[in-house]
């Protein structure tokens, strides 16, 4: 049998190998590993606005005329990673621990998160409601706004991670949801002799074709242009539409709905929908056929801005 001899050196070479990739293979391992932790932080909503009066989950006021924003128990918050590169959990609003005094727009958020090397100082992002940014398929109601069509978007950073805690709480910086990215526009419908219009879709169309439908999560649009088609679940005259337009200043607006196969429309000139404002338009339409003068818009007694 032939014996092969080796060396105190080249033993001494092959354990330090060993033990180099050994060294290697843990720490990619540790690279690896993912931990589970607590996020608390407080969070505060901004207000829609209505003529300069603050009004905004979202509630219509008991005349109907003012949007009021608290969070809800129901509300999701969903957290990813900087810059939007992973959804890492979700958080929900408890506001039976709001602190006593503050308003109903500020609450705690608590919420599970996986991640992997999160530290002090690391930042977060956070969307509400919903991490698909889509304005399609509204149904005309504040209540679908609130639940799908409301994004706000805030950062926050990781202030302290305790370790000697069983959930390893993270604690970070105060999430400030500021102004919302859609204007929210309450149409009321009427016919030309001033009665309620009651339709089962309204389009809604801009010369400058720049109405958003979808958004990356940094907010920027990824399709626009076209209609914007709300369809309620049973004909109605009023709808609430969440209202995106990256046209650059005023628009031309135009509402088309059909009834009975007989098509009604309205166009309006030079027009705003701000984001982060609640605005209230009551609009007399007419057939699509039919030519007539545009009069200057007005305000009504409840704030109304009337289009005839």
């Amino acid at each position: 049998m032939k014996k092969v001899l080796l060396s105190m050196s080249a033993v001494a070479a092959m354990i330090a190998m060993t033990t180099t990739f050994s060294a290697c293979s843990s720490d990619d391992e540790q690279s690896e590993q993912t931990t589970t932790s607590k996020l608390i932080l407080d969070a505060v909503k901004y207000e829609y606005f209505d003529a300069g009066n603050a009004t905004r989950a979202l509630s219509l006021s008991d005349d109907k005329d003012n949007i009021t924003t608290s969070w809800q128990t129901t509300d999701v918050v969903t957290v990813f990673k900087n810059n939007w590169q992973s959804k890492i959990g979700e958080l929900n609003p408890h506001p039976e621990k709001v602190p006593e005094g503050s308003s109903p727009q500020r609450t705690k958020l608590e919420g599970f998160i996986t991640y992997n090397n999160l530290k002090a100082g690391d930042p977060l992002n956070l969307i509400f409601p919903r991490p698909e940014w889509d304005y399609t398929g509204q149904k005309g109601t504040i209540e679908d706004i609130s639940k799908n069509f409301d994004y706000i978007t805030t950062n926050i950073s990781v202030v302290y991670i305790d370790p000697a805690n069983a959930d390893n709480p993270v604690y970070s910086t105060t999430a400030l949801f500021g102004k919302a990215q859609q204007a929210i526009v309450r149409f009321t419908l009427l016919d030309a002799n001033g009665a309620e219009l009651a339709v089962p879709e309204l389009s809604i169309t801009t010369a400058g074709n720049q109405l958003v439908k979808k958004c990356s999560l940094d907010g920027t649009a990824t399709e626009k242009g076209g209609a914007l088609v709300i369809t309620p679940a049973s004909p109605t005259n009023v709808f609430y539409v969440a209202i995106r337009n990256d046209n650059e200043g005023p628009d031309e607006y135009t509402l088309t709905a059909k009834v009975n196969n007989q098509i009604y429309t309205y166009t309006r000139t030079g027009i705003t929908f701000e984001r982060g404002n609640y605005k209230k338009v009551k609009v007399t339409m007419g057939f699509h056929d039919n030519t007539y003068t545009e009069r200057d818009a007005y305000y009504n007694e409840s704030g109304e801005e009337i289009w005839q």
